[in-house]
């Protein structure tokens, strides 16, 4: 079955992705999504034909990407901080809120994209609700990153 991702941006257009859904719960929904072109993610380099495991769960603060690469090693997780994360029966969409966590495949953590977060707060873009707001829910991948991962791991 398709399932429509939209993505919304604070600072640039929003995207949309077709995926295919893997797995169905009360509040949550597992996605899958083969990349068609490579890309980055922070210095690392995410190689066309790219599996990545999507979980969004009703009301989370962020979105967990598990990136698997084309010969089926683990690449890392990616977790986008986000708000107004929804699960429907055909779409599901969120608010990027622009800083994401990077766990690469040794289990080394890494904060990105923090100056795009500091710019939009200048200009205005995102307020300090949201800047608690990312404060909180990087605090709680930071502190549980192992056992989030570990969780969304089992539901695969």
């Amino acid at each position: 079955m398709k399932i429509l991702e939209i993505k919304r941006h604070l600072n640039k257009p929003d995207e949309s992705y077709v995926c295919e859904l893997l797995k169905r719960g009360n509040d949550y929904i597992i996605l899958t999504y083969v990349s068609d072109r490579s890309g980055q993610v922070g210095s690392v380099t995410i190689d066309a034909g790219t599996t990545t495991y999507a979980y969004y769960r009703n009301g989370m603060g962020y979105v967990v990407w598990k990136m698997v690469t084309p010969d089926r090693t683990l690449n890392g997780y990616l977790f986008h901080i986000c708000c107004d994360l929804r699960v429907g029966e055909d779409k599901v969409e969120y608010l990027d809120l622009l800083l994401d966590v990077w766990i690469d495949a040794k289990g080394q953590l890494k904060i990105l994209d923090r100056d795009e977060v500091e710019e939009c707060a200048v200009k205005g873009v995102i307020g300090q609700s949201e800047l608690h707001w990312i404060a909180q829910q990087e605090q709680e991948i930071v502190k549980n990153w192992r056992q989030i991962i570990s969780d969304f791991d089992l539901l695969l």
